[in-house]
């Protein structure tokens, strides 16, 4: 399954999403643990070497917000 930026930057009841510098940061709502995991796992693991993926801790060192950075931007046309 390849992964869908599109669809991650709608957010979702588990996470919200902020417009970062280079990229945007998904964070994890409270209560909502178990599926912000599910996310990340998945991202993670459907990332490709199109994007950045880098998951941020908190103290308690859980996976609290997720870094997605592309690595280039797709062009509509050739320059």
């Amino acid at each position: 399954m390849a992964l869908h930026l599109d669809s991650l930057l709608e957010g979702s009841p588990a996470y919200g999403v902020l417009d970062a510098k280079d990229g945007v940061v998904l964070f994890r709502r409270p209560g909502k643990e178990k599926v912000f995991e599910q996310v990340v796992a998945e991202v993670i693991r459907n990332a490709d070497d199109r994007v950045t993926v880098i998951p941020i801790e908190n103290e308690r060192n859980e996976c609290d917000r997720l870094f997605i950075a592309p690595l280039e931007e797709e062009r509509s046309f050739d320059p």
